[in-house]
């Protein structure tokens, strides 16, 4: 079994991440520049923001970041999916969560079973941490 809790989305750097054709065929990260700017909107997932303007129209502002920062998490951990899928042929991944919400925004897990006679022999799985 493959088992990874991704986190530090918006520490991933485009050499380290395991599947730029993903993004590239959403046409999210053409450059690094861009790949740059899209994981350090990841970062607003979790990040801190302004708490001493409590205005309505701030609450909406950050309430919007965050939901811009959690779908480019996920879609940074369905493009570690879909390279586990392809490149080491373990068909069942799946990205998951494991905890609740409520306990912490970083609740996700990729997990992929393995199958008998698959190699073993499979790059780095240190996705993005460098």
């Amino acid at each position: 079994m493959v088992c990874v809790a991704t986190c530090c989305h918006h520490r991933c750097d485009i050499h380290s991440y395991v599947n730029r054709p993903f993004l590239e065929g959403l046409g999210l990260c053409d450059s690094a520049q861009d790949f740059a700017q899209f994981v350090s909107t990841a970062g607003w997932a979790v990040g801190g923001f302004n708490r001493s303007d409590s205005t309505l129209a701030r609450r909406v502002h950050d309430l919007e970041k965050r939901k811009v920062g959690m779908m480019a998490k996920r879609i940074l951990d369905l493009g570690r999916v879909a390279w586990l899928r392809q490149e080491l042929q373990l068909p069942d991944a799946t990205l998951m969560d494991y905890i609740s919400k409520a306990v912490t925004p970083e609740n996700m897990v990729i997990v992929a079973p393995v199958r008998s006679g698959v190699s073993r022999s499979w790059k780095c799985l240190a996705w993005c941490c460098g």
